[in-house]
């Protein structure tokens, strides 16, 4: 399905993904829901994932367990609750155990600029801390996710997976001294993520850098050469605004249900990951639900071609 959503999804560095070892990974966090989900979708390893605590309710909660998820509690969610990362940190190390993989958003939160933001101490806490408790030399992984778009629907992704180290050699510094070691650790964490991103930190000419690297011209450039082109104020894509007339009149209820609420929803960064999250139901609904008012009705031919117009619209109206 994401293949689906996006128009192209980019994975290098799938060879650095180690196997069989106690590992972290780390990506930057810049799209919400759709930040895991394709972390999770290309690494090729089971993962367990580090997620905030506000979602687990008493009805999500068991959901939340199959997919592997557990919750990390943060300074908003109130200082009494911190001490229960304590019993999370302790089931993190019972996955390293076993040769697993753990997701932390380093970052602490989400956001929509394409740099990376500071990191909270919690990757670095939790990596120094079970490296402690195991005698297997525990790894972490840095990602970078590098959008095209962080809204839009057929636009590109480029997953970068970077080269992993190990937490060991952090260790020593936070044994003598615990603030310095943690420090080093997450400043260790900073520096293998920015490799893996296209635009790292914040410059003067960001603005520039974001809007003429990330055309759709530049699609099928490497991660490599992507870092390396040459900026220039002229020639950027004015990218036309569609109105994918098209895929609107075949299917109204889903995109009246995704305008719907994305209306109340302020913050951008959440946008394509309800656009995914909703069209994975609706769309499906409202095929199932056209075909069966039409197969009683005008019968099964004209229900079946209506069903292959409204798919073959929706995804023919998004292509370049």
């Amino acid at each position: 399905m994401l293949r689906l959503f996006y128009y192209k999804i980019k994975v290098e560095g799938l060879e650095n993904v180690p196997r069989n070892t106690p590992l972290i990974v780390t990506p930057n966090h810049q799209n919400a829901l759709l930040d895991p989900l394709l972390v999770g979708s290309f690494i090729q390893i089971p993962l367990h994932y580090l997620t905030r605590s506000d979602v687990f309710t008493s009805w999500t909660k068991p959901i939340l367990k199959l997919f592997n998820m557990l919750p990390i509690y943060r300074i908003r969610d109130g200082y009494a609750k911190l001490s229960l990362n304590d019993g999370i940190f302790g089931s993190c190390q019972e996955i390293f155990r076993q040769k697993g993989s753990v997701l932390i958003f380093a970052e602490g939160n989400h956001g929509k600029e394409y740099y990376l933001r500071p990191l909270t101490k919690g990757a670095a806490r939790l990596a120094l801390q079970s490296q402690k408790q195991l005698d297997e030399e525990l790894m972490v992984l840095p990602v970078g996710l590098n959008f095209w778009s962080h809204r839009e629907p057929k636009s590109t992704v480029l997953i970068k997976f970077g080269k992993p180290f190990s937490v060991k050699n952090y260790l020593d510094q936070y044994e003598r001294n615990s603030t310095k070691g943690l420090i080093e650790m997450r400043d260790a964490i900073s520096d293998g993520m920015k490799e893996t991103l296209i635009i790292p930190d914040v410059t003067d000419d960001y603005e520039l850098r974001k809007r003429f690297t990330f055309q759709q011209k530049h699609e099928a450039f490497t991660f490599q050469d992507l870092k390396s082109i040459e900026l220039s104020d002229e020639g950027v894509d004015v990218k036309p605004s569609k109105g994918h007339w098209i895929a609107k009149f075949l299917n109204p209820i889903p995109f009246l249900l995704i305008r719907h609420f994305i209306q109340k929803v302020d913050d951008v960064v959440f946008h394509a990951t309800l656009k995914f999250t909703i069209g994975l139901i609706a769309f499906p609904i409202w095929w199932v639900s056209v075909f069966l008012i039409l197969f009683f009705t005008l019968g099964i031919k004209i229900a079946v071609l209506a069903v292959i117009v409204m798919v073959f619209g929706l995804f023919y109206s998004y292509q370049r």
